[in-house]
């Protein structure tokens, strides 16, 4: 019932609301909107929030018009309406700071009308509504505080008292709301000298107050610097700061004080006027002119001090005006200030003492005492003796009046006698050749301050004796001649000179022992010349020594030494050092090769000693010489083609004319090893050898012959068996040295076979090969033919014919043993016995391995059966020209024979041949008859009757053996190398002869 109630009540407000609006009364909408939203952000539908749309049908919806009224409004260009749908959106980004500064609330307010279309006409549109619009700007903290400067620079008197104020600006916020307006204001440091206080202003806006918490004092810190941080309350919180920069300025609250409470100094009586003698010094905390002083003397300074010194009133210094005398006065006491210029000048003072000190002005005095004799001295008078005295005296006190005294120069010195009285002697020899004359001075100082020096000075002649001998200008003379020279020619000329004087001065000049038979000197004048031609080749260079002496008693000598250099003629003729040269060189080098060098020498020096090489004939081109160094080089050398080269040399200087002589030059080529072995044997022509089985061990069957044209070691071969085919490795060996090839074992019937060795010979760096056929044969007349190279694509239709005959054949035999194995059945004892027949076809390398019960030491006897082929069938086997075999393998329950008539347990085997023979007899061919009375014989006389004959056959071949050779030459007509494939190829070559056709296939 109440949800009844209320919906009635919304249907009458509604109506009511609806009502009004068709009165014509304004109806007004208020929204809220944050700023700073971006554009087309929804503000509110009209006709939804005015509860148009629900009071008015759809169709009559459909024809009203929304639009917003600009004429009049500031407001309404801030935002857009739909005309349909009434959706009020924002026309652009609302800054409600720029919208309503400094105002608490900011509403914007605009109005929106709403036309309706008249259902009949539809041109005709009229005005049915206007509603009031107010939207509230809604202030988001998008505005940091912010104060008017980044920077503020304050100044304050030292002076103020504690909490004295310092006003600054405040921050301002453009936000207006209650928490996105500045809040706090924060001082950072905020526990040093300065606090913060706000002050509230009358226009609500805030000064900030920094307040001096203790006594400032500009000489401790003149400057401090804050930071004030202003925040806001609001979300995110914001803040603003601002650096204030305070400095103290001075007061004159210091005076200015001395370095020193005294300052002392002292100087000479003789100190220079103007000189400056001391520099006062003062410090004020104070700055600028409370801090600036000048220096003063005291008021109460007597006259005669300023007589005599000046201070400068702004530097300090205290400098001299008059000249000083220490005999008039000693010291100098006074007092001096500083003062600073301050509004209210402060000073101070300072005591100033000034000693003066004595000066030195008075030089020492001295009194020389020669010799009563004169000062003439020898040159050879001795080293202490006495030449003179003297007194020295100073009227100076103190160390003004010490005196120490000297004699200038190295050659005489003075000895104290007692105090102030000293004489003069020689130190050091004297030499009339160096100084005649000497001046002798005598120096005597004090030790004041500055020294005082005084001297006195008389002369020594000194008298000369012969104590030098004579000189030579030259150590040694230098001259040149060119030899085979005319006697008597000028070579050089000395010359001497003696420092002493008179007789003892005057130079005469004589040949030492080492010239006197070559050269001769002139006594007065040094001319040196030769007495005789001088031969350079002899001795190129000539020494000798020439000798000076003087006049005086006693008579001095000298020496000097002459080196002649005897200059070359082309007067010798280069000479090989060998007449016969004699080299080696390995032949077929390249790169040129050095052979060797070729030696001279020519006495002659210069060009004239300077020769080069060339060749004389014969000429050979495979030669090169180097014209300067004798070098000689090959190029391309063939010992097989020529290992000895003989031919000239000359060698020839370059004087005018030249000279020259003549060598010869044997060159020996060496081998190298650049040829490969050649093998004789065996050859394409005469390469197969057979032989028997029974060949015993280590027989000599073949011998390789080969060469090598070169010599020495590069001619030893070596020989080697490389391969075998089919393979064998044990069954040959060869001697590496001799080339012998030789059986390696003794040789078994299953040894028979035709073998292909490829044989190796080398001689350390070329290796050659040769194919040898070994036929090993099981008698003189049965041997087994090698296969033929390139005979295995000839032979396939061949071998194709014998498969084919094998499987009749095959077919054939099992047949007559189906026939043997029934009628067996029925005759023999034992009724449960088996047969099985295999067939073997071997034919891998085209060459038959045939194992026969008489060939293998009667250790693997097998009971044989064996088959022709005749001429009738479809293949000619005469045109063979290998040879292939099968083999027919039985299985008998029952006991088989060997030939001596022993049974045998093991399978027993017959092998049958083909060959060029035909057997066209019945009696070549086993029957069922015959089958079965093999099997029933315990010794048939058949066979006893083979074993005869085998026994005979076996006689004839052994009485064949020992005609023939041991390699089965009988079978062959070769020069005891081996035979040639057509003796293979002929009848004799075939594996088995019709003779043996019988023999080798028994039942």
């Amino acid at each position: 019932m109440m949800g009844q109630g209320i919906r009635q009540l919304f249907l009458l407000l509604a109506l009511d609301i609806y009502t009004q609006m068709s009165v014509g009364q304004e109806i007004s909408l208020k929204y809220d909107l944050l700023e700073q939203q971006s554009r087309e952000t929804f503000v509110g539908n009209v006709a939804v929030d005015s509860l148009l749309k629900a009071n008015v049908t759809q169709e009559e919806l459909e024809r009203m018009k929304f639009q917003i009224l600009t004429q009049g409004s500031k407001d309404a260009s801030y935002f857009m309406i739909d005309e349909k749908s009434s959706t009020i959106k924002t026309a652009s980004v609302l800054d409600r700071e720029n919208l309503c500064e400094f105002e608490v609330q900011c509403v914007l307010e605009f109005s929106v009308a709403v036309y309706k279309q008249d259902p009949q006409h539809k041109s005709q549109i009229d005005l049915f509504k206007i509603f009031a619009i107010k939207v509230n700007v809604v202030d988001a903290n998008d505005n940091a505080p912010t104060f008017p400067q980044s920077q503020v620079a304050l100044k304050v008197q030292e002076s103020v008292p504690v909490d004295f104020v310092l006003l600054t600006s405040g921050a301002v916020d453009p936000d207006m709301g209650v928490n996105n307006s500045i809040q706090t204001y924060t001082l950072i440091p905020s526990n040093e000298m300065f606090g913060l206080k706000e002050i509230r202003n009358i226009d609500g806006t805030t000064d900030l107050g920094l307040v001096v918490r203790y006594k400032l004092d500009r000489e401790t810190l003149d400057f401090y610097q804050v930071e004030i941080v202003a925040k806001d309350g609001g979300f995110p919180q914001r803040s603003g700061t601002v650096l204030v920069n305070i400095t103290v300025i001075d007061d004159n609250d210091n005076k200015p004080l001395f370095s020193q409470a005294r300052y002392d100094a002292s100087i000479p009586e003789n100190h220079p006027v103007g000189k400056n003698v001391l520099t006062l010094s003062a410090q004020d905390l104070d700055i600028n002119e409370n801090g600036e002083f000048t220096f003063a003397f005291n008021s109460r300074v007597p006259q005669k001090i300023k007589d005599k010194f000046a201070v400068n009133k702004s530097s300090g210094e205290i400098y001299t005006i008059s000249e000083i005398d220490y005999e008039e006065e000693d010291n100098y006491q006074f007092l001096v200030e500083v003062q600073d210029k301050g509004r209210e000048p402060k000073s101070s003072t300072s005591v100033v003492n000034i000693n003066i000190l004595d000066v030195n002005d008075n030089a020492p005095q001295i009194s020389v005492n020669l010799l009563p004799d004169g000062t003439d001295i020898l040159e050879s008078a001795e080293v202490g003796r006495y030449v003179a005295n003297f007194a020295v005296s100073d009227r100076d006190s103190g160390p003004n009046g010490e005196i120490q005294c000297q004699v200038l120069g190295e050659f005489f010195k003075i000895e104290e006698i007692f105090n102030n009285m000293y004489k003069v002697i020689i130190n050091r020899p004297l030499d009339y050749e160096t100084n005649h004359v000497h001046n002798v001075t005598i120096q005597c100082q004090d030790q004041g301050i500055p020294q005082h020096q005084n001297t006195s000075s008389f002369l020594i002649n000194v008298l000369d004796v012969n104590d030098n001998r004579p000189v030579f200008l030259q150590s040694i003379y230098r001259a040149t001649l060119t030899e085979n020279n005319p006697p008597n020619e000028v070579i050089t000329t000395v010359q001497a000179v003696d420092k002493d004087s008179g007789l003892a001065g005057k130079v005469t000049y004589f040949l030492h022992t080492d010239g006197s038979d070559d050269f001769q000197v002139d006594p007065s004048t040094g001319e040196v010349t030769v007495k005789k031609s001088l031969d350079r080749e002899m001795s190129p260079v000539v020494l000798f020594h020439v000798n000076a002496s003087d006049a005086g008693n006693p008579q001095l000598k000298s020496s000097t030494l002459i080196r002649l250099t005897l200059e070359d003629q082309n007067d010798n003729t280069p000479k090989f050092k060998k007449s016969h040269f004699e080299f080696y060189v390995i032949e077929e080098q390249k790169n040129l090769p050095i052979v060797g060098r070729l030696f001279a020498e020519d006495p002659d020096a210069g060009p004239n000693g300077q020769f080069s090489f060339d060749f004389a004939s014969p000429r050979y081109p495979e030669f090169i010489l180097d014209y300067d160094t004798g070098l000689l080089k090959a190029g391309m050398l063939d010992r097989e083609l020529k290992s000895v080269y003989n031919f000239n040399v000359t060698v020839k200087d370059k004087g005018n004319p030249p000279r020259s002589s003549m060598a010869l030059v044997t060159v020996h080529v060496l081998d190298a090893n650049d040829n490969m072995p050649r093998i004789i044997y065996p050859d394409n022509h005469n390469n197969t050898i057979k032989l028997m089985y029974t060949t015993p061990k280590d027989s000599v069957i073949a011998k390789v012959e080969a060469d090598d044209i070169d010599e020495g070691n590069n001619s030893i071969l070596s020989f080697y068996i490389h391969r075998v085919e089919p393979s064998k490795n044990d069954l040959f060996k060869m001697n590496a040295q001799s080339g012998e090839l030789m059986i390696a074992k003794t040789m078994h019937l299953y040894d028979s076979d035709s073998y292909r060795l490829v044989l190796g010979v080398k001689n350390g760096v070329f290796t050659m090969f040769a194919n040898l056929n070994v036929i090993i044969t099981v008698s003189n007349n049965t041997v087994l033919s090698p296969q033929a190279p390139g005979s295995g694509e000839n032979n396939i239709l061949i071998v194709i014919v014998i498969v084919v005959v094998t499987i009749i054949l095959s077919v054939a035999i099992i047949a007559a043993i189906c026939v043997v194995k029934y009628i067996d059945r029925h005759r023999q004892l034992q009724k449960k016995s088996k047969e099985a027949v295999w067939v073997d076809l071997k034919n891998s390398e085209s060459v038959v391995h045939t194992e026969l019960p008489q060939f293998t030491d009667i250790k693997r006897n097998k009971k044989e059966v064996s088959f022709s082929v005749s001429e009738e069938d479809s293949m000619n086997i005469s045109s063979l020209t290998n040879i292939t075999s099968f083999s027919s393998y039985l299985k008998n329950p029952h006991s088989t024979y060997s030939l001596d008539g022993k049974p045998l347990e093991s399978p027993q085997a017959c092998s049958s041949i083909l060959t060029t023979n035909t057997h066209h007899s019945s009696k070549d061919h086993l029957t069922e008859k015959n089958l079965s009375s093999l099997y029933h014989q315990q010794v048939p006389t058949w066979l006893q009757q083979v074993q005869e004959k085998t026994r005979r056959d076996q006689e004839l071949r052994k009485t064949g053996d020992d005609d023939s050779e041991m390699s089965a030459e009988s079978a062959t007509n070769d020069s005891g190398r081996g035979g040639s494939e057509e003796d293979i190829n002929s009848n004799r070559g075939n594996p088995m002869s019709d003779s043996e056709f019988s023999r080798q296939c028994l039942v």
